[in-house]
């Protein structure tokens, strides 16, 4: 298991920062969560120089909205697949089409592809991410393959790796593990976003909310789970100073690895 840290976690720094920080606090790589800061062609230049003198980037997630230097979101993914092997990341995480942002060109799109291993060469796994409800045990989430089966069902149909975020499943379920279980496979699940949740907060500090941390960790472990696992948490759930955050995000990794190794 490769144990990861999200930019979008310390997005409010600048990318040299975030690298070493994660670096200090012990993480084997990063997820580049690309955003209006880091776009453009000198952006990827510096995360490759980065990735090289100081910690390996895993995996890309595409930009979550519209921007202009990477434009609608097929366009924006076929960038990211091309970021990441410039890079050398075995994931490319994105968001599945919202129909409430009107993205049927989009989703039209994913349908006609016939095998997505197709649009990387086979070098970067596609992982299309679980998205949370609105509200807790709702049925509405506002995306297109809404019901968490049915998309799992697509992904292994279209060649799709799945992310699994923790706290999206858990605005659906209170019951992490068995649900959880029931979307997992082997070959298929190439990202976990790791963080907390306790109605109505999303991505808390692990710890801070009612999710079962000790007995998730604990399942990976058993499952032999070997792919990349993020922590993705809002960035008010770290301390301001930068000692500090070293210090509480060392602390987490150090217990994750002393759970699951």
């Amino acid at each position: 298991m490769k144990i990861c840290l999200s930019t979008g976690s310390l997005f409010k720094l600048q990318l040299p920062k975030i690298f070493y920080i994660a670096k200090e606090a012990g993480f084997e790589g990063l997820e580049i969560l690309i955003c209006p800061r880091i776009s453009k062609p000198y952006d990827l230049e510096e995360v490759l120089r980065l990735s090289w003198e100081v910690l390996p980037v895993k995996g890309l997630h595409v930009p979550f909205f519209r921007f202009s230097e990477w434009r609608g979101k097929i366009s924006s993914l076929k960038k990211a697949i091309t970021w990441a092997r410039i890079l050398g990341a075995s994931v490319v995480t994105f968001h599945p089409p919202s129909w409430l942002n009107f993205e049927f060109l989009f989703w039209l799109w994913m349908f006609r592809v016939k095998n997505f291993k197709e649009e990387t060469g086979g070098l970067v796994d596609l992982s299309i991410e679980i998205m949370p409800v609105e509200k807790p045990k709702s049925k509405f989430s506002g995306y297109f393959w809404n019901n968490p089966w049915s998309l799992k069902a697509f992904a292994k149909k279209k060649g799709l790796a799945l992310t699994l975020d923790i706290t999206h499943m858990a605005t659906r379920n209170s019951d992490l593990i068995p649900f959880f279980l029931s979307l997992y496979e082997k070959e298929l699940v190439k990202n976990i976003h790791l963080s907390d949740f306790k109605h109505p907060n999303q991505h808390l500090f692990p710890g801070k909310g009612n999710l079962p941390m000790m007995r998730f960790l604990n399942l990976l472990k058993h499952l032999n789970y070997h792919e990349l696992l993020t922590i993705e948490i809002t960035p008010k759930e770290l301390p301001e100073t930068e000692e500090e955050m070293i210090e509480k995000l060392k602390i987490l990794v150090n217990f994750i690895k002393e759970v699951t190794r």
